[in-house]
């Protein structure tokens, strides 16, 4: 009787052995697969090199203006990367605002741009409220018109120049809202 007491808890205990090893296999197929598919590196589906890109509005008007030494689109992501993209924002009856970075990356063909490295941007020889940023990372929503950072950033208009940490500019009125940490000089007529 005894002996049939131990050979029926070795067979449960040699079954749930062998049930925990095959869940543990399948716990370790499924972590490997997750792995694999998060180290894929994707390729690029085409590249260009010392390139420039136009876009135009739905009136046909230029809209921008992106030039590059190096654009490289991946498609899985819906993303282009520029090397040292330098842009011009064109608005109608406005000054155009112009740029350049280290890097940027256009997102959803072009309704996000992320700049990042040695930012520059400028409304330049605008009449009225002349405008410059830089800053080392700042993200354009060109069919808003509208220009986001968190980083700290130097802001010159005329004679005032201020720092903030983060910023929102909207492009066509010039509404400039300074996040946090703004010190600066603001000369009146600014």
């Amino acid at each position: 009787m005894l002996a049939k007491l131990n050979i029926k808890w070795i067979l449960i205990n040699l079954l749930a052995v062998l049930l925990l090893l095959s869940g543990l296999w399948l716990w370790q197929q499924q972590v490997e697969n997750l792995s694999s598919q998060l180290t894929q590196e994707y390729s690029p589906d085409y590249f260009l090199a010392q390139a420039t890109s136009l876009q135009y509005d739905e009136t046909g008007y230029l809209s921008s203006k992106i030039s590059g030494q190096r654009f490289t689109h991946i498609m899985e992501f819906a993303t282009t990367d520029i090397a040292e993209p330098s842009f011009q924002l064109f608005q109608t009856n406005r000054a155009a605002w112009f740029g350049r970075a280290d890097n940027g990356v256009v997102i959803d063909s072009g309704a996000q741009i992320n700049l990042e490295g040695e930012v520059f941007i400028t409304n330049g020889p605008a009449q009225e409220n002349p405008l410059s940023l830089t800053t080392e990372s700042l993200k354009i929503l060109p069919q808003q018109n509208l220009l986001m950072g968190n980083q700290q950033t130097n802001i010159q208009g005329g004679q005032s120049q201020l720092q903030s940490q983060g910023l929102k500019l909207d492009m066509d009125t010039q509404k400039l809202n300074l996040l946090s940490q703004v010190r600066g000089q603001l000369q009146p007529g600014n």
